[in-house]
């Protein structure tokens, strides 16, 4: 998904060039410490994302994450995308907060069994306890259980930091993806699901562009 589209839409806040961070876009005056912040995020973030789909894809090639395509973080209000040329923050996509909502409310076999969802589960805070709907095999299950549980409390994180420093308000968060070649993993914080990248991103694309 090339993010460098949603630059000038109404709904776009602020946009980083990731190998320069300079400003592309923003809708007033950013503050060089809060441009410093959004930079370091973005590239940390994506940069680990990457090293994530590499790994899983190295023990399994079910569901193809690497190469990442474009991350995101996302409130009710705010999402941070990151990809491998812009760091961006929009308004949050009003589709993208149904599906949040979609994915949190219905059981995992009701998602498992429908059009779109490959995989999906639930992991409990500490990690530990998890149940599962899908083809994962053991290996594959440790894994995943390890990336979801990460990023969950990375998100965490970077929801606080954001909120602190930029002042903006990101919470609620309603979740996080990894969107890559072929499948994207999405989490709404301990529950997550596995679905074609494809659709998803159809997903982020702004109403009205």
């Amino acid at each position: 998904m090339n993010i460098q589209k949603l630059i000038n839409k109404s709904q776009t806040i602020l946009a980083l060039d990731r190998e320069t961070g300079k400003v592309i876009f923003s809708i007033e005056s950013v503050p060089a410490d809060i441009k410093r912040l959004i930079d370091s995020l973005g590239k940390m973030n994506f940069k680990v994302t990457q090293i994530e789909a590499e790994g899983w894809n190295m023990i399994s090639s079910k569901y193809v994450l690497h190469p990442v395509n474009i991350t995101g973080i996302a409130s009710d209000k705010y999402t941070l995308l990151q990809n491998d040329t812009t760091t961006a923050i929009i308004k949050t996509p009003e589709k993208l907060k149904k599906f949040f909502s979609n994915v949190k409310k219905r059981p995992l076999s009701d998602l498992v069994l429908g059009k779109f969802i490959e995989v999906t589960g639930v992991i409990s805070p500490c990690g530990e306890e998890y149940d599962i709907k899908g083809d994962l095999n053991e290996e594959e299950t440790k894994l995943l259980n390890s990336i979801i549980h990460a990023n969950d409390s990375i998100a965490g994180l970077t929801g606080e930091m954001l909120s602190l420093i930029s002042g903006m308000i990101w919470y609620p968060l309603k979740g996080w993806f990894i969107s890559g070649k072929e499948h994207a993993v999405v989490s709404i914080f301990g529950k997550w699901v596995i679905l074609d990248s494809k659709i998803f991103e159809e997903i982020l694309i702004i109403e009205g562009d």
